[in-house]
């Protein structure tokens, strides 16, 4: 889609959205947009029909070349795989802390535990891959699509939900992020769950404690997604039990049982952020570390820890605008630009679905519940600094759910089929030139970002046995040994114990003697050595051509002794 296009498309859908605006301005009931019977989809098979191939659509976008595209590895993907498979095998970390409640990541920052302990029964079952440590975001955002379609089914009805399932099935953020094994990215998942119980908690009596603390159980480990969960989950929670009271759809008794329920599962992850601000030594129990990041600078991505509140304040807007409505640039795997997070031209169809929840369903307790997760997403964007797709993700099913409800308000309070048809058909055309974006030249340059070559030079020697490996300290940026050491450890699947230096290899040498990650403008070249070298194009310089043969594997070259 080009600029001219989007701007276009953008333009329509405001024309469009406006007037439809006034029209829910001037008819202050409109009961036929939310009346369940009078159905977009006349028979019950035609219906179940087009449910079906949304289902279709959703899977194939996200199951085509599935562990394939994006190509290579996220170095932070890399180090939660690193980690679940040191778990699988000996029960602690790649550092050897025991079944930690927050992993420790680059040294000075941390990271969320649950993807990597939900990647261990996948690794056990289908052995280390790519595949193996990447199903569980799949999985994850799979369910996720059935929860968003339960929740609008049992709020607003089953038509409403298709179209809210069909944009779901096809958005551009829903479809990166399923790809991706990411911490962070099963946050939203966990989130759309537990609203969907703690909805049926209010509205199946007979079964309220049931769902209830189902509800609690997820937003429990919803804790353990995503650190931003520290100030988002308990306000969501907190808006969302005054408001039962208030309502009597609860009992204080019930309030009681849910903050226990909750408590039990989520205990862990808030004493170890209470005692990293408290700067309290790492607890250890029989069964979890609870650990104290002493060098940790996580605490300068909050509003109230910087320097300068108000003019942080007025950035964290612009970046929350810019994720959001503008659906600006952003990196590589969170946003294809041409696309946006929803498609550039949803956000006037996501304003139409606020205003008609607002004007028509002030008293649904489902839409109020989707109102306050959309509170907590612009909260959550305006205290984390410098938000972008994955810092905020959390905002993105609230918005998911009003455009979808915009486009299904819209297309009801306009007689006839054309505009359902044309709104259909240009969504359909968006997502198909997503779908062959996505495959073909998104691919190469996402794979370009994940290291796709530096995988492949490294998988060349994996079989093979030298006495040193000297790997480029130069992947992300000049310098950066950390990136260049955990996707070395992921792409050879080095053993956790032997990183740790309790045992040897097999020539009875230490991790750190065997393997050495600097610039090599730092490394001694012995060709008397049996060793490897892993360098960049502009390392060559170094070696000596008639002494060493040279194998490309894009921007880098395996380097070995011509023998």
């Amino acid at each position: 889609m080009s600029d001219i296009m989007n701007a276009v498309l953008l333009a329509a859908a405001l024309i469009f959205n406006i007037f439809i605006w006034i029209r829910m301005l001037r008819n202050k009931n409109c009961e036929v947009v939310w009346n369940k019977q009078a159905g977009i989809l006349k028979s019950s098979k035609a219906y179940e029909l087009a449910l079906f191939l949304i289902i279709c659509i959703a899977l194939f976008i996200r199951l085509y070349r599935f562990a394939q595209v994006p190509g290579g590895m996220n170095q932070d993907s890399a180090m939660a795989a690193v980690d679940a498979k040191a778990l699988a095998e000996y029960g602690t970390d790649r550092f050897g802390m025991r079944y930690p409640v927050h992993l420790t990541a680059w040294g000075t920052s941390q990271m969320s535990s649950l993807l990597s302990y939900l990647m261990i029964p996948f690794i056990k079952l289908l052995g280390f891959s790519v595949f193996s440590v990447s199903l569980p975001q799949l999985l994850a955002s799979l369910l996720g699509l059935l929860f968003l379609y339960l929740l609008i089914r049992d709020v607003f009805g089953k038509d409403a939900a298709l179209v809210v399932l069909f944009f779901g099935a096809i958005c551009p953020w829903h479809i990166l992020q399923s790809r991706w094994p990411l911490d962070c990215n099963l946050f939203p998942h966990f989130l759309i769950a537990a609203v969907y119980f703690l909805y049926l908690s209010v509205r199946k009596e007979a079964v309220r404690i049931r769902y209830l603390f189902l509800s609690m159980f997820l937003f429990g480990l919803s804790m353990y997604c995503y650190g931003v969960s520290i100030y988002t989950v308990p306000l969501f929670l907190l808006g969302a039990c005054i408001y039962l009271l208030c309502i009597k759809k609860v009992t204080f008794r019930d309030v009681c049982l849910a903050f226990l329920a909750y408590m039990l599962i989520a205990w862990p992850f808030i004493a170890c952020m209470a005692i990293n601000f408290l700067k309290i030594n790492t607890i250890t129990t029989p069964f979890f570390t609870i650990p104290y990041f002493a060098d940790s600078v996580r605490a300068s991505d909050i509003l109230f820890f910087s320097e300068n509140i108000g003019v942080q304040l007025l950035a964290n807007i612009r970046s929350l605008l810019t994720a959001t409505v503008l659906q600006g640039s952003d990196l590589l795997w969170n946003n294809m630009e041409i696309f946006g997070s929803m498609y550039l031209f949803s956000m006037p169809f996501a304003f139409t679905g606020l205003f008609a929840l607002l004007r028509y369903r002030r008293k649904n307790t489902g839409a109020v519940l989707i109102v306050l997760f959309l509170m907590v997403g612009i909260w959550c964007g305006l205290i984390t600094n410098n938000v972008n797709i994955n810092r905020v993700n959390i905002i993105y099913y609230p918005i998911m759910i009003l455009v979808g409800i915009g486009i299904y308000v819209s297309v009801f309070l306009l007689p006839g089929c054309l505009i359902q048809c044309v709104t259909g058909m240009i969504y359909t055309a968006a997502f198909a030139h997503l779908a062959i974006v996505y495959f073909t030249t998104y691919a190469v340059a996402v794979g370009q970002t994940f290291y796709e070559d530096f995988a492949a030079a490294l998988l060349s020697i994996k079989d093979e046995k030298y006495t040193c490996y000297y790997i480029t300290a130069d992947t992300q940026s000049e310098g950066t040994a950390e990136v260049s050491e955990i996707l070395t450890m992921f792409w050879l699947e080095i053993d956790a114990q032997y990183y740790q230096g309790i045992t040897l290899s097999e020539d009875d040498m230490l991790y750190s003697e065997k393997y050495i990650y600097e610039s090599m403008e730092n490394i001694t070249i012995d060709p008397d050595e049996n060793a490897v070298y892993i360098v960049c194009e502009d390392d060559l310089q170094y070696f000596d051509m008639d002494v060493y043969l040279f194998e490309q594997y894009g921007s880098y070259y395996v380097v070995k002794k011509d023998y």
